[in-house]
């Protein structure tokens, strides 16, 4: 029988804390060292924030409440969540509960409502995916008891489901026919475990059951998946070093190995003025990680529904193009980028134009592209014209060309009968509960949580914020099939995980594996996949510190990658915007600060182990 009270849980004390430095790598080769080489460094604070407590806590806590917390009972097997609930969370006026409710609040929407000597009044007009979530303790039971069948009353047709914490649970609580999660005590680390449990974001005991393996991602200390804390730590002072050197401003950076996240720390700030610092919520422009993240994930699921087929011709999708030349070229050659095309659509014309945008709509200027930009009516068609004109070569050949994505763009807008925007929300983003993965921003979020690109002087004469970086996509209205695509790591992660997980997510299949397969592998024209890139065409040092040839993903010219290696379960993203204030500053590629990361990552597997 489980016995989550035989069990003793661990001193409270911090056993996190990290030294101020791990040392930094020199530019030369390191090829043939085990370990990059202790460097005296500055500890000047460059703003590092590790938010997640999950993180960071010590593994014999962690280890502690995975174990004593389980699912009681589960009538109509609610547990775990699945994605996209909107939540109404019930506690006692006098018992907060801080970590829960912010733990909570990035996986769901939720209200919260509290009762004194007076139930709360909850809405009537729910959603579908609606449910009201108890917080109790022994002492809130004995003051709700003798109310709780009013209160459910209201809860009416609703889900509903208790969390208590506690070493006892009442046994005239477990009368009623709802879920019932139970951990010994409250502090929060239990509380942020409660939540991950909830919604299947670690392993969960039930009770009628057993062992449930977690079916999405949730956070966790490096200990749990063999990591040593201190060696995957060694990031920090290689960040902070490309900070201090201005090779870029702030970023995010995200490890998930085998399910969890198990360094997730932002770093540093917006800008160089250092006014406002980069949390896990700040939105940065992906760049061409649209690529990957986006167009080449449409054109899976299209290919899985018979719409698309990889040696179709383009004339099969796109009567425009039949009196062209494009119109031979296959989607295969356009997802491998092994046509010959010109790298960039040939805009220098339109740059020169002073009248493409307004800071108001119109029926003259309908299309926003952000917050108080709106798009000329007639650009965005009339480029899609010009692409027409585009020259195709007598013989195809690898060149890495915006070019192909977007008519890869226009082939999905088609077949889906719908914009790449709207698709893509609705096929993959909404329902894996993606809030901060999106085309147009700046529509969407306030400008204070989407990092700046450029201060751009030549062409548009601001600060880009909220508003797409490249060039070509701007005149697209801000969605292209190359790039425009914003987002956090914590959402790119989930959408990764969902690709490693055989395109299953939190219980819902996206993809088929076999699709990812055909997808990720070498795609039999050059170094790369299909839509994706992959790291064995890059990095020859990275396989000899252990990343497999399966390894994919992609890179941003604004300063960003993910890569997932689906035979290590491990994902890494780093996000930044080193192209403030120009587009101009390439030390972030000088430093080689992305791939130096990426090796202590790999260096870190398996450098830990538990005592017995």
């Amino acid at each position: 029988m489980f016995d989550a009270a035989a069990m003793q849980a661990p001193e409270t004390a911090d056993s996190t804390a990290l030294p101020e430095a791990y040392g930094l790598d020199r530019l030369e080769d390191i090829a043939d060292e085990e370990w990059l080489p202790a460097v005296e460094v500055s500890s000047a604070a460059v703003g590092r924030k590790a938010d997640h407590l999950l993180d960071t806590i010590s593994f014999a806590e962690w280890d502690y409440f995975s174990n004593a917390g389980q699912v009681l009972q589960n009538p109509g097997n609610l547990l775990p969540l699945g994605t996209n609930y909107e939540v109404d969370l019930l506690r006692a006026e006098d018992q907060l509960f801080p970590v829960f409710a912010a733990t909570l609040g990035e996986l769901a929407r939720f209200r919260e409502y509290t009762w004194n000597e007076h139930l709360p009044e909850l809405p009537q007009n729910c959603e579908q995916q609606s449910l009201s979530l108890l917080l109790l303790d022994r002492i809130s039971w004995s003051d709700l008891s003798a109310n709780m069948a009013a209160l459910m009353s209201q809860v009416g047709n609703r889900s509903a489901a208790i969390v208590f914490f506690g070493q006892e649970i009442p046994d005239d609580l477990r009368s009623w026919s709802v879920p019932i999660l139970h951990l010994p005590d409250q502090r929060p680390s239990a509380q942020a475990i409660a939540v991950q449990m909830l919604f299947g974001g670690q392993d969960t005991y039930y009770a009628d059951k057993g062992w449930l393996a977690a079916n999405r991602l949730g956070h966790a200390p490096p200990e749990t998946v063999g990591v040593d804390r201190e060696k995957l730590g060694r990031i920090d002072q290689y960040v902070e070093r490309a900070i201090r050197r201005k090779a870029i401003p702030g970023c995010q950076v995200l490890v998930a190995k085998s399910g969890q996240i198990i360094y997730d720390k932002t770093f540093g700030y917006f800008t160089y003025d250092k006014q406002q610092a980069v949390d896990h919520e700040s939105i940065y422009d992906l760049a061409s990680l649209t690529k990957a993240a986006a167009t080449t994930l449409g054109v899976m699921r299209l290919e899985e529904e018979g719409k698309v087929d990889l040696a179709g011709r383009l004339r099969e999708y796109l009567p425009a193009y039949q009196k062209t030349g494009l119109k031979y070229l296959r989607v295969r050659h356009l997802l491998a980028h092994h046509t010959g095309l010109q790298a960039n659509l040939p805009i220098a014309h339109w740059l020169r134009q002073d009248d493409l945008f307004a800071s108001s709509p119109s029926k003259d200027y309908p299309l926003a592209v952000s917050d108080n930009v709106y798009l000329k009516k007639g650009v965005r068609e009339d480029l899609l014209a010009e692409v027409a004109e585009v020259r195709t070569a007598r013989r195809q050949f690898f060149r890495y060309s915006d070019v192909n994505f977007i008519l890869l763009q226009q082939l999905i807008e088609e077949q889906a009968n719908a914009s790449l925007d709207d698709y893509l929300n609705k096929t993959f983003y909404e329902p894996l509960g993606l809030q901060r993965l999106l085309f147009r921003p700046g529509l969407v979020f306030p400008e204070s949580e989407i990092v700046p690109t450029e201060l751009d002087r030549r062409w548009r004469k601001e600060l880009v914020r909220g508003e797409v970086h490249d060039e070509s996509a701007t005149l697209l209205g801000g969605v292209g099939g190359h790039a425009g695509l914003f987002g956090n790591a914590r959402d790119l992660a989930a959408l990764f995980q969902m690709l490693i997980q055989d395109g299953t997510y939190a219980g819902d299949r996206y993809l088929q594996a076999q699709t990812i397969k055909e997808f990720t592998k070498r795609n039999g024209y050059n170094y790369r996949a299909f839509g994706f890139d992959r790291l064995a065409g890059h990095s020859k040092s990275l396989r000899r510190y252990g990343a497999s040839d399966n390894t994919f993903g992609h890179t941003g010219f604004t300063g960003t990658c993910v890569w997932a290696d689906p035979e290590e379960d491990l994902i890494f993203i780093f996000l930044s915007n080193r192209i403030y204030p120009d587009k101009y500053n390439n030390k972030l590629q000088k430093l080689g600060l992305r791939e130096r990361i990426h090796k202590i990552v790999y260096q870190s597997l398996d450098s830990f182990r538990q005592d017995v």
